[in-house]
């Protein structure tokens, strides 16, 4: 018989033919081995005759395994064909063919076969794909969908072998009972009955398969190849009797043998329901969902060749061959049996006798052996297959506790371990209802399938290069099918316990999810969504202003002091794209790359330990310049590009590392000893100390260059960051004191220039973008979970005077409700008395002051010219007062003092312009491209008054190039004198790069600097009124409006009104008293200076005098605040060229933020809000 099947598939019978190729392969590896190292001992010492010896019986050793392994016959074949055939075609065949007729049930066996033969070629695409090891199905969708889909499902078809052998050992016990049981036998009686008596049978079954598998492979093969004879026999025995048996009629049994008869054939040829026939398990009447629940199992045996995948000498060829075969033979096997008895039996002897095919067969012991054959090799198919499961998951560490079951045999790498515990589940579930085992069997098998077809569906739609298999005969179309038919076949045999399967492999994939280490098999995901990430990202365009988002390059360079830095970042992307961007300064390409993929290993293991969704970007150039430029043009791809940089504040004192977060400052060497890639511990805890050496300290014109850079020539939103080392993340402290997040938007105002170059305007420019980046960046961190539970959202604006305030609060909440911003809204002002800063640089009140605060003031601004120059005023001022006071102390002064007074201020006045002029010169910025407006885009309305030439007694201070270089004819604007600009500039993008309403400053004294790196300066004056565009554009939807100062007050008294809207008359001619009054009695606004001080408002002030203020400000109300967010001023364009400058403009921003909680200084270059659906 084992002859004739072989003639019979003679592709099969090839197995000895390639164990000789397998035996030459292994004698051409020996033949390579003698010869390397005949030529080593040219070079060396002869190995020594031990050495030698022990490498020929390795290779020995390696020929005996080898010859040991199984072919596509004996591996793959007999166990497909064996556990195909089950016994549910001797026991249930009858009964299936009584209910649906000849072509209901050729119907249900191929679509049955379908699912089996669109599997089968799935799994021989995988197969055919690269080399398979031990683990089966396992181990083929494990590494094809990943750890979790392999695991999960490794589990579930290992649980579905494992009770398939035991509900096949009580199947087998169920059979011997109904032939040799002492009170259901039929043929004989020695058989003992009863629950006990029967686990022992099944014991004993289990055990003698367990014992075979212990034996080995070749033992088993054996076993397999007498196994597959007697079922062969068994099976072509029933068309056998058919043909030669006699007609006959048996009462007792009340069953009709007719032989070859297209009577009985028609008879049973369509479907016929019933209800209660013989076989029946149920109590209603039969349906196609319970017929097919019945006979799909019979078929789905086709993965036992490749759970031996580890015993096999050539898997990829044995496993499509030896299936495929299998299959299309016990196909043809079904059929004859199928068509031979419905040709030769009554539809009444099918309703009545379950057993009918062993009663009709010329051999009744015949069906015996065959149900045995097919029963035990079942059972054992079960063991040894669900053992080599157990084994490949346990080798991959997929679950804690199972490394137990990893070991295998020296000699044979049988699982023994893997054996026992198999059988030791295997003896619980035989306490178990069969009906309900069969059930969960099916299940299993069906899931397998599913997530087979899945497997090679998603590789072939990946289009991975590497996907070749040498397996043709599929495409995306019958994996797909594939898929699909397995699903819908679960939920259509049992839905509850298709239900049931499903949540056991998602509670098994989010286990290993979890508590699996990461592997480095690669899974079909990638080549996913790689496929679908580049076709989408073609697909992405420029961000729409509707749908902004903070897109962040944060410029990095330690993770260690920057740890908290790049989760605030990442907390602050609100799902967008984070880049982490790295600069390597180095003159040595050659010697940087290794570096740079050094320190690519350790930072993407930074990201992935510390759970930030985050890519990094690094480069390496000969300057931090030329570096940061590189990384902010390279970073993104496609439509996903920064649209926010943040860079740290700049360090004067960069000698210690691990205070040095700030932009990267190393340079590599040539030193390769410390390996970041290693893998071993922590990333965290890595430092770059033995493969970088440090450069000396980045100097402040490289960082004022590349601040220029990011927001005049690359026109990016930019953030500088200062204090975030110490900032308090939420969760990090339950009992962090920090409640708030604090926004202060601050207005700017600038000067602009004609194109004349000689007449100079001062513009409130309303900063619109950067107002409302900064609510726009608070309102997008207080959406994040942790932030919201822990910190408020304010907003906290400052006007001067106390007559503003309720004003100013209106609009900023109008701006607020129209922006859909809920916060809370806190206004300040600066002449409450309140900011002892405010009081000594304004108002020149040093009286109840505390000593440590104007100590602070005078050593800040102790260099400014200005402020030597105007304590002088004041010091001249107050001597002048008390020798003009009368003895009787009643404080009249002349109209010739009061013009002296009026004639010095105007002098002070006109030489403080000068010296400003010289220092701004033509333009402004205000951190965006310089603008230089037209002589008709500004209309001017001077009075052409020249400013008085008269002596006073103050000149004597001033010097002779200062009245020297006074240009004629450039007097100070009053507020009536300045005009109003509204002038958005649209970029190529179409989207504003500077919606700048411009509005007459009320200053009426400009300060001189003593050297100008800021473009702009802070604001005082309340915002203007929000407008919301009526018709909708392409432009911005939502802006300021552009309006002249409001009227503040009802007062008609120049002590009650606003310094904004005095013209400089007033401003120039402090209360002078009258013959009839004393100034020192009259009512004054909130604020207002002393008669002892020069008239100045916030706005006069230059930049660092502001900060102090503004510090002081910011500082008293931030005590509990966790992170700060307001405006940076930028630096005039070009003030990188003079280091003087560039030290200037960081000493203000250090007297800004000295002392404040984690602060982040935001300039924008792009609208981000709208009010457009």
């Amino acid at each position: 018989m084992s002859n004739s099947l072989s003639r019979s598939l003679p592709v099969l019978g090839n197995a000895r033919r390639t164990s000789n190729e397998d035996h030459h392969g292994v004698v051409r590896h020996r033949s390579r081995s003698v010869s390397r190292l005949q030529r080593t001992s040219l070079a060396g010492p002869l190995p020594t005759k031990l050495g030698f010896s022990d490498e020929r019986e390795k290779l020995a050793q390696d020929e005996g395994n080898e010859a040991q392994k199984l072919g596509s016959f004996s591996g793959v074949f007999v166990p497909t064909t064996l556990n195909v055939l089950s016994i549910l075609m001797f026991l249930r065949f009858g009964f299936l063919l009584g209910q649906s007729g000849v072509l209901g049930m050729m119907a249900m066996l191929i679509i049955s076969y379908a699912i089996d033969l669109i599997t089968a070629m799935s799994i021989s695409a995988i197969a055919t794909n690269g080399t398979v090891r031990g683990g089966g199905a396992y181990y083929l969708i494990s590494r094809s969908l990943g750890t979790e889909f392999g695991g999960s499902i490794g589990i579930v078809f290992y649980l579905g072998c494992v009770l398939n052998t035991g509900m096949n050992a009580v199947g087998l016990v169920d059979c011997f009972k109904q032939n040799f049981g002492v009170v259901s036998g039929s043929k004989s009686h020695f058989l003992y009955e009863g629950f006990w008596w029967e686990y022992l049978w099944a014991s004993i079954i289990l055990l003698l398969c367990t014992a075979i598998c212990l034996a080995g492979s070749s033992v088993f093969s054996r076993a397999s190849n007498g196994l597959l004879i007697v079922l062969l026999v068994s099976t072509f025995s029933i068309p056998l009797s058919a043909c030669i048996r006699q007609p006959f009629r048996n009462e007792r049994l009340g069953i009709e043998f007719t032989g070859f008869s297209s009577v009985s054939f028609f008879d049973n040829l369509y479907p016929r329901l019933t209800k209660g026939a013989a076989g029946s398990q149920i109590k209603r009447r039969e349906n196609f969902q319970d017929l097919f629940g019945i006979l799909f199992p019979a078929t789905s045996g086709i993965f036992a060749g490749t759970s031996m995948s580890g015993d096999l000498k050539n898997p990829s060829r044995s496993i499509p061959k030896g299936t495929l075969y299998g299959l299309a033979l016990t196909f043809s096997t079904y059929t004859i049996v199928i068509l031979t008895l419905a040709a030769s039996v009554t539809r009444e002897s099918l309703y009545r006798d379950v057993n009918i095919i062993q009663d009709t067969n010329m051999s009744g012991f015949l069906i015996v052996l065959g149900e045995f054959s097919t029963s035990f090799f079942s059972s054992l198919m079960g063991i040894i297959g669900a053992a080599k499961v157990l084994q490949a998951i346990s080798r991959d560490a997929l679950l804690p506790g199972l490394s137990i079951f990893a070991k295998g045999t020296k000699k044979n790498d049988d699982p023994i371990t893997s054996i026992l515990i198999t059988l030791a589940i295997a003896q619980i579930t035989i306490f178990f209802d069969i009906n309900q085992i069969a059930s969960f069997v099916s299940m299993a098998y069906l899931m397998t399938f599913l997530v087979t077809n899945l497997a090679c569906f998603l590789l072939k739609i990946g289009s991975a290069p590497n996907f070749r298999p040498s397996f043709h005969y599929f495409n995306s179309t019958t994996a797909f099918v594939g898929t699909i038919i397995s699903g819908a076949s679960m939920f259509f045999t049992d839905g509850v316990y298709a239900t049931g399967c499903v949540c056991v492999l998602v509670t098994l994939f989010l286990l290993i999810h979890y508590m699996a280490p990461p592997k480095t098999w690669g899974d079909v995901s990638q080549s996913l969504i790689y496929h679908q990430v580049r076709k989408y990202l073609l697909r992405l365009r420029p961000e729409h202003v509707k749908f902004w988002r903070p897109q962040i390059l944060l410029f990095v360079n330690n993770f260690e002091s920057q740890y908290k830095m790049i989760h605030f970042c990442n907390s602050l992307k609100k799902g967008a794209l984070f880049v982490l961007g790295r600069v390597l300064v180095t003159d040595d390409f050659a010697t940087a790359v290794p570096v740079v993929r050094k320190e690519q290993t350790a930072w993407n293991k930074f990201i992935e330990f510390s759970k930030v969704k985050a890519f990094i970007n690094i480069t390496a150039a000969p300057n931090i310049e030329w570096g940061v430029r590189n990384v902010v043009l390279s970073a993104g791809l496609g439509g996903m590009r920064p649209n926010v940089v943040v860079i740290d504040q700049f360090r004067k004192d960069n000698s210690d590392a691990s205070l040095d977060p700030g932009l990267p400052l190393v340079r590599p060497t040539r030193r390769t000893s410390s390996n970041l890639s290693d893998g071993e511990g922590d990333p965290l805890r890595k430092t770059r100390t033995d493969s970088f050496e440090r450069d000396p300290p980045m100097n402040v014109q490289s960082y004022l260059t590349v601040l220029e850079d990011l927001l005049f020539q690359l026109r990016m939103n930019v953030a500088v960051a200062r204090g975030f080392e110490n900032i308090e993340l939420p969760g990090t402290n339950d009992e962090s004191p920090a409640k708030f997040i604090d926004l202060w938007p601050i207005q700017m105002s600038g000067e602009i220039s004609s194109d004349g170059g000689r007449k100079c305007t001062n513009y409130l420019t309303t900063n619109f973008d950067t107002y409302t980046l900064i609510l726009q960046l608070g309102c997008i961190l207080n959406t994040v979970p942790s932030w919201k539970r822990s910190c408020r959202l304010r907003v906290a604006v400052f006007v001067e005077y106390e007559t503003d305030v309720e004003e100013e609060r209106r609009r900023v909440m109008t701006l607020l409700e129209k922006l859909r911003i809920c916060a809370e809204v806190l206004v300040f002002w600066l002449a409450s008395g309140d900011l002892q800063t405010y009081r000594i640089i304004v108002n020149g009140d040093r009286n109840n002051v505390d000593k440590v605060v104007l100590d602070a003031v005078e050593q800040v601004l102790e260099e400014e010219d200005w402020w030597n120059e105007l304590g002088r005023y004041r010091t001249t001022s107050r001597s002048s007062r008390s020798q003009r006071q009368t003895p009787t102390g009643s404080g009249s002064t002349t109209p010739r003092e009061g013009g002296r007074r009026r004639a010095g201020l105007e002098g002070l006045k006109r030489v403080i312009e000068s010296s400003r002029r010289r220092s701004i010169g033509p333009g402004v910025s205000l951190g965006m491209q310089t603008h230089r407006l037209l002589d008709s885009m500004v209309e001017y309305n001077s009075d052409g008054n020249e400013s008085s030439s008269e002596e006073s007694d103050i000149d004597s201070y001033l010097s002779e190039n200062e009245n020297e270089n006074e240009p004629e004819g450039n007097d100070p604007m009053t507020a009536s004198d300045v005009p109003t600009i509204n002038q958005p500039e649209e970029t190529t993008e179409g989207t504003t790069a500077a919606a700048t309403t411009a509005t007459p400053s009320p200053r009426v004294m400009f300060m001189k600097k003593g050297r100008v790196a800021s473009s702009a300066k802070f604001s005082s004056a309340p915002i203007p009124t929000t407008k919301v565009v009526s018709e909708e554009g392409t432009g911005p939807s939502i802006m300021f409006a552009d309006s002249s100062p409001p009227r503040r007050g009802s007062a008609t008294a120049a002590g009650l009104e606003s310094i904004y809207n005095r013209n400089s008359g007033t401003a120039s001619q402090p209360a002078v008293t009258s013959a009839e009054g004393d100034t020192e009695n009259q009512p004054r606004a909130s604020g207002y200076p002393s008669q002892a001080a020069v008239p100045l408002s916030f706005n006069d002030l230059p930049g660092r005098a502001q900060h102090l203020i503004l510090n002081e400000l910011i500082k008293s109300q931030s005590k509990d605040t966790a992170v700060v967010f307001t405006t940076l001023p930028t630096p005039v364009e070009g003030v990188s060229h003079d280091k003087a400058s560039c030290e200037a403009y960081v000493n203000d921003l250090e007297v800004l933020c000295d002392g404040l909680p984690p602060c982040l200084l935001v300039h924008s270059n792009s609208v981000t809000v709208t009010m457009n659906l």
